[in-house]
């Protein structure tokens, strides 16, 4: 898609009222703030645990979420989310496993109709592992875990596997599966182990939002007298990702955690800011 100013979405939100940044989704509330840091915005996006007492607190004329009687911090979920300036890319802290994913920011921003056209997200696999997949040959192997209520995510991937979940979750109920498809190495199953690449590459996708637990693949590639090695790429390991330490008080005591989550997603941004434009070819 075209570059969006995330900045110039961001300060429209500015001022509006609550009820202007609040999407009831299907199975999930969210609601997001206008953070700032810096003199910059940034997206503090937050789902509803409790939807009984949401609905009784919540009020679309408010200002902020601050204006309602949440009580305590139990009734939201948080995630903090910085837009870089370049490619379309986002960073993000999760406050929890069940705070906002990158998949929910997508919903959010498609769901208040933010910018023209449906936005989708994907993460960003290291240069490295994407280089190994796409010279790769075919693959002789891939393994994956997901959970049966993944199915219809992984069908928007474009994963074949997304039938497969949904009959054994009507079949066993919902479980965490595991699936491991193995192609022959015999010439003649040569177009099964180019579909195990294509596979491959629909669950390096869906490693974004949590849609599969993990994902590998042993890869195979070809030299020129048709000589065969092989490779495992994990393609959950090899994300971009970091971990860092998040200060949830400054010196003087006062709560920081937002303002220090923006400011460790910007640092890992700018370590890798030549990785990221070469892969976004900004």
């Amino acid at each position: 898609m075209d570059q969006v100013s995330w900045d110039q979405v961001l300060k429209m939100l500015e001022g509006t009222k609550l009820g202007d940044r609040v999407y009831e989704g299907k199975d999930k509330t969210l609601i997001g703030e206008v953070l700032w840091h810096d003199g910059e915005p940034h997206l503090k996006l937050m789902s509803v645990r409790d939807e009984s007492a949401w609905i009784s607190i919540y009020r679309p004329d408010a200002e902020s979420i601050n204006d309602l009687e949440t009580g305590n911090s139990a009734l939201l979920e948080t995630s903090i989310i910085s837009f870089l300036a370049f490619g379309n890319v986002l960073g993000m802290i999760q406050g929890s496993r069940s705070a906002p994913s990158a998949g929910a920011v997508a919903e959010w921003i498609n769901g208040l109709g933010l910018v023209s056209g449906k936005v989708e997200t994907q993460a960003l696999i290291s240069e490295e592992s994407a280089r190994k997949l796409r010279q790769s040959s075919e693959a002789a192997r891939i393994e994956t875990r997901v959970h049966t209520s993944r199915a219809e995510a992984l069908e928007r991937h474009g994963s074949r596997l997304s039938g497969i979940m949904r009959t054994i979750r009507q079949e066993y109920g919902p479980m965490t599966v595991t699936i491991i498809l193995q192609a022959s190495r015999a010439k003649a199953s040569s177009e099964g182990r180019h579909m195990l690449k294509e596979e491959a590459f629909k669950l390096s996708e869906a490693t974004d939002d949590d849609t599969v637990e993990s994902a590998k693949a042993k890869l195979i590639y070809l030299d020129a007298d048709e000589e065969a090695t092989t490779e495992e790429v994990n393609f959950v390991k090899q994300k971009i990702t970091a971990k860092r330490k998040i200060a949830t008080k400054s010196a003087d005591g006062n709560p920081i955690r937002n303002q220090s989550a923006v400011e460790a997603i910007l640092a890992v941004a700018d370590e890798h800011d030549e990785e990221l434009r070469r892969i976004t070819r900004y």
